[in-house]
């Protein structure tokens, strides 16, 4: 069943780096701060007891931070993470400045760092990011995600997984390696011998999504940039919320049936030839009603 326990702002679609992985459109987008504290007084005293942040690059929209933080945390809200590129700074001024700012306001949750070969990040600053929040959060405060390049010579891999294990090592950080996604229009997501496991979306899914344009999905898995798993605004209440989750059939199919029946069923009846192992490439195939630029 659908039970959100975490809310995730999207704060805007701003970024300062242009990744060719990333599924987000770039824009000056962003969220309002008094209809995002609405939402979080429509889930108090309730199962939501999280509060996370994402984008674009959150750090280029610090007033949400600062203000929403603030808010939660005087609502006893925890805090999950803040995704960030951890290269969005000026000067090493700047970024302490900004840093210790989230600390004195409340957060204590973790910084998640996005690191791959995707961001073109330099490493040096990136270890001048993690120390910085090493030095105000302290230790094991932080998180790596790095998306795994298949294109990478094996030179540029195993350079990369040197940097990381030294982020990992000096800074008592725990790294994620991902598998890269693709959307269902893409072939490369149809080449698997096997379909996904089935986890009724427990993995990216029991969460509020509030992308930066309002809407509402019920994971934060790629697919839900979809129009297909919106389930209401950042202005609905939270009951509001719940009802349009229970009537939309894919959230139905993907926390109650399970996305695997409905991929072995559609397989069965030859609408489907080819499999994918990546469960948000099969809700990305079903909220676009299987308009792949391909026929799989």
């Amino acid at each position: 069943m659908f039970n959100p326990t975490e809310i995730i702002f999207a704060t805007t679609q701003a970024c300062n780096l242009h990744c060719r992985h990333c599924f987000v459109s770039r824009s000056p987008l962003k969220l309002n701060i008094d209809d995002a504290k609405k939402l979080i007084d429509s889930c108090t005293d309730t199962e939501i007891c999280k509060i996370g942040f994402s984008g674009g690059e959150p750090f280029l929209y610090l007033e949400f931070l600062l203000e929403i933080i603030k808010y939660a945390y005087d609502r006893d809200f925890m805090f999950d993470q803040i995704m960030t590129n951890g290269d969005w700074w000026k000067t090493e001024e700047e970024l302490k400045e900004v840093l210790q700012k989230l600390y004195d306001t409340g957060y204590d949750g973790k910084i998640g760092l996005s690191y791959d070969s995707f961001h073109g990040q330099n490493f040096e600053r990136i270890k001048t990011f993690c120390a910085a929040v090493t030095e105000i959060f302290g230790e094991e405060n932080i998180n790596i995600q790095a998306v795994v390049d298949e294109t990478l010579s094996e030179e540029e891999s195993n350079q990369l997984k040197k940097e990381l294990n030294q982020l990992s090592e000096e800074f008592y950080a725990d790294i994620f390696i991902m598998p890269q996604t693709f959307q269902a229009k893409d072939e490369r997501a149809w080449k698997s011998r096997k379909w996904f496991k089935e986890d009724y979306c427990e993995g990216p899914g029991q969460i509020l999504f509030v992308h930066a344009t309002g809407d509402i999905a019920p994971c934060c898995g790629f697919a839900n940039e979809n129009p297909a798993l919106f389930i209401g605004k950042i202005t609905d209440s939270l009951e509001t919320i719940m009802e349009k989750a229970q009537k939309n059939s894919l959230v139905n199919q993907c926390y109650n049936e399970g996305l695997l029946k409905k991929a072995k069923e559609l397989e069965k009846q030859g609408c489907l030839k080819k499999r994918t192992a990546d469960i948000c490439t099969f809700c990305d195939y079903l909220a676009t009603d299987g308009q792949t630029e391909e026929k799989f």
